[in-house]
């Protein structure tokens, strides 16, 4: 029965050990998703700001020319 108890306790403290190297990895996860996601809207917004800024190389298909 000692025994038994002793190999549980074992086992408990290596799946406490396994938890918080799996939460410190999520958490690390989270923060370099964070960064992605942040990054990605940092490009977005320069990209916008790229197009609105320069003129276009050719006319507005929309606008109509008179004879």
């Amino acid at each position: 029965m000692d025994e038994e108890l002793a190999r549980c306790k074992e086992e408990v403290r290596e799946l406490q050990e396994e938890n918080q190297h799996l939460r410190k990895a999520a958490d690390t996860f989270g923060a370099l998703a964070d960064r992605l996601n942040s990054s990605l809207r940092e490009e977005r917004r320069t990209r916008e700001s790229d197009r609105r800024g320069s003129a276009r190389s050719q006319p507005d298909r929309r606008q109509t020319t008179s004879t």
